[in-house]
């Protein structure tokens, strides 16, 4: 008994559908599918059973997503306070909630391609963990930081990224995109800063932040 059998397929762009007819013999069948069906079906056939490394990640780094040929690496800044200055004004040690980075990653050129910043509830990072609004500046809505014309370091070796979220942090601050709406007291940023300088970071979530929303999930998913 010969089971051999041919398969072709024929894609109509007019249609935006995919006609599969299986040739056995005489006997001829089809078969209509939508373009993302296709697209499953042969996702799904595939079989791979190879071992794929990450490489060494960077310090911190709680996930990592592959794009194309790039990485995007999801960092949880380990610490609760920074050096941090507003138009000449230093602020040593100063509070901050719990933040994470996301860095994309250029591994052609050791270039840092986009990074992003979220505040989230201090607590073992879920997907489910919730997010807040940033309090101060030099973030937008979407979360990307605007990093201005800071020029940023060039990493040959990835795991050295952690480095860069104490350098963001140094960035001189100023009024861009910030808003006393971004915080409960509805303060004015120095006065804003005046006011933390001596609070603990558990204040934040107490007396400051605003929920935005969202979930880390998001961020992780770039939303």
């Amino acid at each position: 008994m010969n089971n051999s059998f041919d398969t072709v397929i024929k894609i109509s762009s007019e249609r935006a559908e995919i006609v599969v007819e299986q040739l056995e013999g005489s006997v001829i069948s089809r078969k209509t599918l939508s373009p993302d069906t296709f697209i499953k079906a042969l996702l799904g056939s595939r079989y791979d059973d190879g071992m794929h490394m990450t490489g060494f990640l960077p310090e911190h780094c709680f996930a990592a997503t592959v794009v194309g040929e790039n990485r995007i690496f999801f960092l949880r800044y380990p610490e609760l306070r920074a050096d941090i200055s507003y138009y000449g004004t230093e602020y040593p040690n100063f509070p901050l909630p719990r933040l994470v980075f996301s860095f994309k990653y250029l591994p052609d050129c050791g270039k840092i391609g986009g990074a992003g910043l979220a505040v989230v509830k201090d607590e073992r990072l879920m997907p489910d963990t919730v997010t807040y609004t940033y309090p101060f500046s030099n973030v937008f809505q979407d979360k990307r930081i605007c990093l201005g014309n800071n020029a940023l370091p060039v990493y040959k070796d990835p795991t050295r990224i952690h480095t860069l979220m104490r350098f963001i942090l140094s960035f001189p601050n100023n009024d861009d995109m910030f808003s006393d709406k971004n915080n409960k007291l509805g303060m004015g940023y120095r006065d804003l800063l005046e006011h933390l300088k001596d609070k603990t970071p558990s204040y934040y979530y107490s007396d400051v932040l605003k929920p935005d929303g969202k979930t880390l999930k998001d961020f992780l998913n770039g939303r």
